[in-house]
């Protein structure tokens, strides 16, 4: 069987939730692993554009990446939701047998134009809720709800081919969603934040090295400062428009040793990790979610001692 092959019986495999190839935590990444895709925007208005990039773990060899965009039954999903990317099931939307998908591109980023009559007639956002709705009802939807679109991703690296999936909203918001900042966290008592220049890079505010000593327990703590979380709309399953405020959502990777926890949520952010015992460095990352498909991340790299 080729390399190929081989990446893609691994997925199909692990997909099923019975995977064996790799028995370490979720949040140690130690094969290559889609850890995000990033969106800038993640929700657009017709006519307006959106470039992703995939943020990747645990690889040595050059990626080569496939970006396809596809309107789908994943369209009726509620996209309200911290699952940005796919796993299982998602990857259907625009994989499996749905509606067709436009290619992309073969770069490591891709652009999503969302096209000027998506919303015209809104008899899409209609048939999602199984009849024709009042305009005023359709009109409404389509600025505060707004239409999902799927972008899918096929990345091949290090002879295994991984798949994401991301979702877009497109509505007719005058203010549409923003990704948060990148977090800033403090390691033990050192805080770390993104380097200018950086899509999801940081280190030490005071510029020296970060050291910490092996087999200890190391404190992970985000900045508690969200002035950034949005207030958006919901449609609920009564059909009623209801306000929400986002929430900060903290994901947690690392190349050894073990996680506390794989997710923190505002206000419990705090985790630890338990350095490994061997010394050696070692890479920490944090993404920060809103739960509103909003998303950034940091990629910490440190010294065991």
């Amino acid at each position: 069987m080729s390399a190929r092959g081989r990446g893609w019986l691994i997925f199909a495999v692990c997909a099923t939730g019975a995977c064996i190839e790799d028995l370490d935590p979720k949040d140690v990444v130690r094969s290559p692993r889609i850890l995000d895709i990033v969106a800038d925007r993640p929700e657009i208005n017709p006519g307006g554009e959106s470039t992703l990039r995939v943020v990747l773990g645990g690889t040595t060899g050059a990626p080569t990446y496939r970006w396809y965009a596809c309107l789908s039954s994943d369209a009726t999903r509620n996209p309200n939701s911290i699952a940005n990317f796919g796993e299982g099931g998602t990857f259907e939307g625009c994989f499996g047998d749905a509606s067709p998908n436009t290619p992309l591109g073969t770069d490591a980023t891709a652009t999503f134009r969302a096209p000027n009559n998506l919303l015209q007639s809104l008899e899409s956002l209609a048939s999602r809720f199984g009849s024709l709705l009042p305009p005023g009802v359709a009109t409404a939807l389509a600025r505060d709800v707004g239409l999902t679109v799927g972008v899918a991703v096929e990345v091949t690296v290090d002879g295994v081919t991984l798949r994401g999936y991301k979702r877009l909203v497109v509505s007719l918001n005058p203010s549409p969603n923003t990704n948060p900042p990148p977090p800033r966290v403090r390691v033990n008592s050192t805080w770390v934040s993104p380097l200018a220049g950086e899509d999801d890079r940081c280190a030490p505010e005071g510029g020296e090295a970060l050291r910490v000593p092996r087999s200890q327990n190391v404190t992970l703590s985000p900045d508690g400062s969200e002035p950034w979380l949005e207030r958006y709309r919901v449609l609920t399953a009564s059909g009623q428009l209801i306000d929400r405020t986002e929430t900060a959502f903290y994901s947690w990777y690392a190349t050894a040793g073990r996680m506390g926890r794989g997710l923190t949520r505002s206000p419990i952010r705090d985790n630890y990790w338990a350095a490994p015992d061997t010394a050696g460095e070692q890479t920490l990352w944090v993404f920060l979610r809103d739960g509103h498909g909003g998303t950034s991340g940091c990629r910490l790299t440190l010294r065991v001692e």
